[in-house]
């Protein structure tokens, strides 16, 4: 493990290296990348954090936990009896040092429980 500086861009992380290419995580940056050229809104990103199509078998990764698991795993919004997504948080900061943090939790079925919205500025 070591640090490294990366240039400036868009980057997705996952649970691998930097640049390990999930299908997740590409067509999340892919909607990231179609949020920035219109205009960024909280309900927008949460909707990409909502993906839940699953890759295609010929594009998982091979992690060891095998097909089934993989197959879960591969949403960007994961629901199973077992496993899932909790939360999705969204953080926006403008120009102007302010800050939307928004958060929306699921329950167990991968249904909206709750959401919570915090605005403030960040003081220099």
């Amino acid at each position: 493990m070591s640090c490294c500086r990366i240039n400036p861009g868009l980057y997705g992380i996952s649970n691998h290296f930097l640049d390990t290419l999930w299908p997740k995580v590409e067509r999340a940056k892919n909607g990231l990348r179609h949020c920035l050229d219109s205009s960024i809104d909280p309900e927008s990103l949460f909707a990409l954090l909502a993906d839940s199509t699953r890759a295609k078998d010929k594009d998982l990764p091979d992690t060891g936990m095998g097909l089934e698991w993989e197959r879960i795993l591969s949403p960007v919004f994961i629901k199973s009896p077992d496993y899932g997504t909790r939360s999705s948080t969204v953080i926006l900061i403008d120009h102007e040092n302010r800050v939307l943090f928004s958060e929306r939790t699921f329950d167990p079925a991968g249904e909206g429980c709750s959401d919570v919205y915090y605005e403030f500025t960040i003081e220099k």
